[in-house]
């Protein structure tokens, strides 16, 4: 639910990082959990336009929406604020099973309805991310502070709701260059991406020989359109929400996106157990109840560029093929 932007894992992988495991029996215990009489959310804390905690409460377009689903559902709004730094082994579909399944949330929003990423997976456990208000106490084995975060949850089968967004893979190009018009006109300018990401290996898979000689490649974060900047003759490929992002916290960039969208893109929906059937038919009742227009207001409001969902149905799995040839 890259953040600034929007970050689908592709292989599902941890990379060969390591991790320490403590007992979660203990913890669970003191954890912020579900609660009755109210509809608790897990966000992002600093994801741009998508959502971020702030001294009045929260901000961005995943936030708001949260604020409609709960009104909708007659329900008070709780928001469980997590960390989200966006790294190379980063994998926000894991994440959202492990606060699903510890009981952290209801729901997780900005989840993508594709399939791979819904149901039982190949994973068995999966580490939370820290969140706001976590508890740290000494490991009595080593004497050491020891954070909550640091363990495997067992996690259970997740489903997702309809979808209220799309995100989108767009350009960015400098203000007073050529406009690319797609992936076949990059007017022989560096392109630089975000290695990891479902935009960079489109890019990686995409562009000509000649051209993937002029690729940069870049560690996934919010640093990056940061980067880029200052770079003349360069271009840049990323999600849209993650663009926006970067405007809204630099007005004085000359970065513009350009109007080509790259044909694969996710409809996004809200994450719950699958086991609360009831739950996702009533986040369904009121996601179908939102106005198209009233979405597109909150979007404009927080800056970001809404795309609507394109289909009932959940995107199949990518292939290699899909990846080369959609375009």
């Amino acid at each position: 639910m890259i953040t600034g932007a929007f970050r689908f894992a592709l292989c599902g992988t941890l990379a060969g990082v390591s991790f320490l495991c403590h007992s979660l029996s203990a913890i669970a215990a003191e954890a912020t959990r579900v609660q009755l009489d109210q509809f608790t959310v897990c966000l992002p804390r600093n994801a741009g336009v998508i959502a971020g905690r702030r001294l009045t409460g929260g901000s961005g377009f995943d936030f708001l929406v949260s604020k409609q689903l709960a009104a909708g559902m007659g329900q008070p709004l709780n928001v469980v604020w997590y960390e989200n730094e966006l790294e190379e082994e980063s994998d926000p579909v894991r994440e959202a099973y492990a606060m699903l399944a510890f009981g952290l949330c209801d729901a997780v929003p900005g989840h993508p309805r594709y399939l791979p990423a819904v149901g039982v997976q190949d994973f068995e456990r999966a580490v939370l991310p820290r969140w706001l208000g976590m508890s740290q106490d000494i490991d009595p084995d080593t004497g050491l502070l020891a954070d909550r975060l640091a363990g495997f949850v067992d996690v259970k089968p997740v489903a997702v709701s309809q979808g209220y967004m799309r995100s989108e893979i767009g350009l960015v190009y400098r203000e007073g260059t050529p406009e690319p018009l797609n992936l076949d006109d990059l007017h022989a300018q560096s392109l630089h991406l975000q290695q990891g990401t479902l935009a960079g290996v489109i890019a990686m898979m995409q562009t000509t020989a000649i051209d993937r000689s002029l690729v940069t490649t870049h560690n996934p974060g919010a640093a990056f359109l940061w980067n880029v900047e200052g770079r003349d003759g360069t271009l840049a490929i990323i999600d849209v929400a993650g663009f926006d992002s970067h405007a809204k916290s630099n007005p004085f960039t000359t970065l513009r996106l350009a109007d080509w969208r790259h044909p694969i893109g996710m409809d996004i929906g809200i994450a719950v157990l699958s086991d609360r059937q009831d739950l996702l038919a009533e986040i369904n009742y009121v996601i179908a109840g939102l106005p198209r227009q009233q979405l597109i207001e909150i979007a404009n409001n927080v800056g970001m560029s809404y795309a609507a969902p394109q289909s009932d149905q959940m995107m199949p799995a990518l292939t290699m093929q899909m990846l080369e040839t959609q375009r």
